[in-house]
Order: structure tokens, then sequence, then C-alpha cells
């Protein structure tokens, strides 16, 4: 049963495992280790706040292509111009990720690419609220928001391990 109750102004509020509520919470995740990354002091601590912010960065980026980006192309036939525009922000976020590896934490240079990152990083998040969640709602029933949630889940913990096993 789906509420009709506005949350923040966002619409209805998603049955619990609604593919939106997980890509939310993702998205709160993100923001939350962005954050943890722009007060870290020091080049150390930077660097590996860096490390999991972008790997959780490309988890999500993937898990969201493979399952929702797919599931609404389906349906479309054809990919849309701003599915295009999340993939293209999804690439630039990560080239981002990939010179602040390997710059210098606390430099004017590092600063600017993290404050770049960071405004890609929430622009393509309101968009995603604005009209991918809208498309979505209108797209599918609850269950079926509810199998594609389980599905990014399950993505989700498929390439975490995929991670671990890298770094192992």
């Amino acid at each position: 049963m789906e509420s009709t109750q506005r949350l923040s102004g966002e619409g209805p509020v998603p049955a619990p495992g609604d593919v939106r509520d997980v890509l939310r919470l993702d998205h709160e995740a993100v923001l939350s280790e962005l954050e943890a990354l722009r007060s870290a002091a020091e080049g150390r601590e930077a660097q590996s706040r860096l490390r999991l912010l972008r790997r959780r960065w490309v988890i999500h980026a993937l898990a969201e292509e493979t399952v929702v980006y797919n599931a609404l192309e389906g349906l479309q036939g054809a990919a849309s111009t701003r599915a295009d525009e999340r993939f293209v922000e999804h690439e630039l976020v990560e080239g981002l990720f990939d010179k602040l590896s390997r710059g210098r934490p606390g430099t004017l240079e590092w600063d600017a690419r993290l404050n770049v990152a960071r405004s890609l990083i929430l622009r393509h998040i309101e968009a995603e609220h604005e009209d991918l969640f809208a498309r979505l709602a209108t797209r599918f029933d609850t269950a079926r928001l509810v199998e594609l949630g389980q599905r990014f889940q399950l993505a989700r913990e498929k390439l975490n391990l995929l991670e671990e096993a890298k770094a192992a």
C-alpha cells in the first residue's frame, strides 16, 4: 500500500524497499561520505575517505545503470536524453575522483576538484529525485518498484564483493 503523504516535498512516500527509497538512502550515504571527505584535515585521512567515497560512488552508479536505467530504457525502447546525461555525470564524477586520488589533499587544485565533484553529485541527485523518481512512479506499480529495489540492492552487494576480491 503506497502512502500519499509528502516527504520533504519529494512526492509520495515510497513503500519500504521501493527502489526510490533505496536510491535515496544511497544518495544520503554518498553525501555523508562526501562531507566527511571535505572536512578531512590530514592527507592520509583524506585519501582514505576518498577511497571509501569513490568505491561507494562506483558501486552505486554501476548498480543504478544496470538495474534502474535499463528498466526505464526497456520501456522506452531507447535511451532517453536524461539517462544519457546521468551516465555522463557518473563518468565525470569518477574522473574527478581519479584525479583527486593522484592529487595532494588541501591544495587549491584538490579543493577545486572536490568542489566540482560535489556540485556534480548534488546536481545528479537533485535531477534523479525530481525526474527519475517521478518517471519510475508513473511507469511501475508498487510491486515492481520494490522488485527493482531488491535487484538494485543485490547488484550493489555483488559489486561490493567484486571490489573486496580485487582489493584482496
